[in-house]
């Protein structure tokens, strides 16, 4: 599965930022592209991030969604330069643990799972493909929670939970986040 690539993040608030469940305040957030592979090694299934994150296809860029108040990595994304069809591919996408209530029963932070999609919809237009970004959803649940949360259509050709997110809709999507690239 991680060498094909799969989507199973939830998304629950669309917010500017990541929101603190605790408190409602709203924390400042940036974005890196992790250069070293080697810093992989520390996202993995045994910590609860979902997969062997070091495991990724080396064609795939990962990158990662952090606090700017102390730095700390609240989810990780990878993404695929799709030339030949002129979109970003959403490999994968994992909130930290500890913003996982799917899993773990619990959450610090909200608004995680929107911050990764639009950090594709954002390198989507840097590429120059309008905000084209497909994936492949872990299953039909997470299909139309793409599909009516983001507004995403089924494709279903290379895959049968295949969802595709359009300019309009990515335009959208990307309006609603205030985060920096460092």
């Amino acid at each position: 599965m991680i060498e094909k690539g799969c989507v199973d993040i939830w998304l629950d608030e669309i917010v500017p930022c990541l929101k603190d469940l605790k408190t409602g305040l709203i924390e400042e957030t940036f974005v890196f592209k992790i250069e070293s592979r080697s810093i992989l090694k520390k996202y993995n299934s045994h910590n609860g991030w979902e997969i062997d994150w070091i495991n990724i296809p080396s064609n795939v860029e990962i990158f990662a969604l952090a606090l700017k108040r102390n730095n700390e990595v609240q989810g990780l994304v990878a993404l695929k330069n799709d030339f030949e069809a002129k979109a970003v591919y959403l490999h994968w996408a994992c909130t930290a643990p500890r913003n996982n209530i799917h899993a773990y029963g619990k959450q610090k932070y909200s608004g995680v799972g929107g911050h990764l999609f639009a950090i594709a919809v954002d390198i989507s237009f840097k590429l120059g493909y309008d905000g084209f970004v497909y994936g492949f959803a872990l299953n039909r649940d997470l299909l139309n929670h793409y599909i009516t949360k983001l507004g995403c259509f089924f494709v279903g050709i290379l895959h049968p939970y295949h969802f595709l997110l359009e300019p309009d809709s990515a335009r959208r999507l990307l309006e609603n986040y205030t985060y920096e690239w460092n």
